[in-house]
C-alpha cells in the first residue's frame, strides 16, 4: 500500500511520537476521551466504544460503523482507515466489518429469499430491488455462485422508498417487492420479477420494511450490496468470478 499525502504522514508520525513518550494508565485515558467526545457530540456517549489501538497513546473510538481514532489528551482525532502496512490489513473496515456481522446476525433468516447451494462453502446476503440493473445481471450470475458451493440471500431494499414523496402513494418498486416476498414459490417470482415479468399484486405480514430498516442501520445506499458472512461489505455489482475469488480468501 502507497501513502501518497506526504503532509499527513509528517503530522502522524509527530503526533504518535509525542503520545508515545507521555502514554498515561488506559483508565484515565478513557476517562479523558470520554470527557472530550461529550464536548464534541453533545449527547449521551455511554454507548461509544474506546478501545486502545497497537500504537501507544492512540485510541479507537466506535459508534455503530463509525470509527475514529483520538490521542489519549483528547486534543487530536483522525477520521480516516487505519492500516497494518506489515500485515496488509484495514484495521478500521474489520472493525466495521465486525458490525455488521453482529447487525445480520439479527435479521430473521426466515425472511429472506434464499438461493441454496448444494454444497455450501459459503453464503453471501445481498440488499436488493428489482428494479435495479445491476442487481439483475447479478440475479443471472446466481447458478455460478451456486454451483461454487456459494447461496445467496436475498433482503429486499427498493431504492424508491415506500412512498412517492409527491404523490404519498406507495412507490411501484415497493409494491413489487411486497408481492415477490408474499409469493408462494418466492425465487419463482423473484427469477420473473428479475427478468421483467410482473409478478400476481399480493399483499401479506412481509418484512420489506424491516429489511429497509436493515438497510438504513447498515449504511446501505444503493444496490445490490452485498455482505460476507464476516461482515465485509462490498457496494455495487461484484462480477461471479470475483466473488468467488474474494470468498475463498476471506
Amino acid at each position: 500500500m502507497k501513502l501518497t499525502n506526504n503532509k499527513l504522514v509528517a503530522v502522524l508520525a509527530a503526533m504518535i511520537m509525542s503520545m508515545a513518550l507521555t502514554a498515561p494508565a488506559v483508565g484515565d485515558d478513557k476517562a479523558k476521551i470520554k470527557e472530550r467526545l461529550k464536548q464534541l457530540v453533545q449527547g449521551d456517549v455511554s454507548k461509544v466504544e474506546i478501545t486502545p489501538t497497537s500504537l501507544k497513546g492512540l485510541y479507537q473510538i466506535q459508534l455503530g460503523l463509525t470509527v475514529v481514532y483520538m490521542s489519549a489528551d483528547g486534543k487530536y482525532m483522525l477520521n480516516g482507515n487505519m492500516l497494518d502496512l506489515e500485515n496488509d490489513k484495514n484495521l478500521t473496515k474489520m472493525a466495521q466489518a465486525k458490525v455488521r456481522k453482529a447487525a445480520m446476525a439479527k435479521v430473521d433468516k426466515s425472511g429472506m429469499i434464499v438461493y441454496p447451494a448444494k454444497n455450501e462453502k459459503h453464503s453471501i446476503t445481498v440488499f436488493t430491488d428489482i428494479d435495479c440493473p445491476y442487481c439483475k445481471k447479478l440475479h443471472r450470475e446466481i447458478p455460478d455462485l451456486n454451483k461454487a458451493g456459494i447461496s445467496v440471500r436475498y433482503v429486499a431494499y427498493p431504492r424508491s422508498g415506500v412512498r412517492d414523496r409527491r404523490t404519498g402513494q406507495l412507490t411501484k418498486s415497493y409494491q413489487t417487492m411486497v408481492s415477490v416476498w408474499c409469493a408462494d414459490d418466492k425465487a419463482k417470482m423473484m427469477d420473473d420479477a428479475m427478468v421483467g415479468i410482473p409478478p400476481e399484486v399480493k399483499s401479506c405480514d412481509n418484512p420489506v420494511q424491516e429489511h429497509m430498516m436493515h438497510a438504513q442501520m447498515l449504511e446501505v445506499n444503493g444496490t445490490p450490496n452485498i455482505i460476507f458472512e464476516n461482515g465485509d461489505l462490498y457496494p455495487g455489482y461484484v462480477p461471479a468470478k470475483e466473488l468467488i475469488k474474494l470468498l475463498n480468501k476471506s
